[in-house]
């Protein structure tokens, strides 16, 4: 599933491919993946331009006139910017035709993505009930949002209501390099092991961004390239064992990450 590294990643390639070209067609390939009418869409986006994009966990926001394109990428999503329509990828599910004869896809293969019109971010924030953004959160907004909660240290990072942006796989990754064990309750970890969370987050996605999501080249020192039954801990060599919480699976080194 796309988190927030990946969707960082494809917000960077829309604004390098697409911005500042006029749309002259809209086509749907599968109006399943849509949270509004196709003819509304179509009367959006037709004629306009986007200018400028943001994003806010896993959700991309590109802007036209005054309102946005809301992309969030489900399971398995992806952009694609090609040329020739022949190129058009499998799982295309809504095709953006530009006034210079170029294409964008918006792919969804399991169609979990979702595209929508938005006409204010932080309304739309406020109504999905998103906490702050986990790469953009202040220390002070980490603080905040953890008022009141007790729940397991896995379970939180990956609710969106929390922090937004995180999934599985990072959090994961980040309990790893903060030394946490995933089912520890979040409450009873000292300012000390606060503090380690707090800038794991950031340098885990950190990374994660400057690889462009691409997990297989995530550095030998992280969880991530072991993330499998039967693999050594990268700074142990202790067996990773694989766990289950919240029905998701993950993976911590039970040496490490003591609870």
């Amino acid at each position: 599933m796309p988190e927030l590294p990946e969707v960082e990643t494809y917000r960077r390639y829309f604004e390098s491919t697409s911005l500042n070209q006029k749309i002259i067609n809209l086509k749907i390939r599968d109006d399943r993946i849509l949270n509004l009418k196709e003819k509304a869409l179509k009367n959006s986006i037709i004629g306009n331009s986007f200018h400028s994009t943001h994003r806010h966990g896993k959700n991309l926001f590109i802007k036209f006139e005054k309102k946005y394109l809301m992309l969030h990428f489900g399971m398995s999503g992806d952009l694609l910017y090609f040329t020739k329509e022949r190129e058009e990828p499998k799982h295309s599910r809504v095709l953006f035709i530009f006034e210079n004869h170029n294409f964008l896809s918006y792919i969804s293969q399991r169609l979990f993505g979702k595209v929508d019109i938005v006409s204010d971010i932080d309304n739309y924030i406020k109504k999905k009930e998103l906490g702050p953004d986990a790469y953009k959160m202040s220390y002070k907004d980490f603080k905040d949002a953890l008022q009141k909660r007790s729940a397991y240290a896995k379970t939180l990072l990956m609710n969106q209501s929390f922090v937004a942006g995180i999934g599985n796989i990072y959090s994961d990754e980040i309990l790893f390099q903060a030394n946490i064990h995933p089912k520890t309750k979040i409450n009873s970890l000292d300012k000390k092991n606060l503090d380690m969370l707090f800038k794991s987050i950031k340098a885990v996605l950190k990374t994660g961004i400057e690889k462009k999501g691409n997990l297989d080249k995530f550095p030998k020192n992280y969880l991530i390239p072991y993330r499998q039954r039967e693999e050594q801990c990268p700074e142990c060599n202790t067996e990773i064992k694989r766990y289950e919480i919240s029905g998701r699976h993950g993976f911590f080194c039970p040496h490490c990450q003591i609870k």
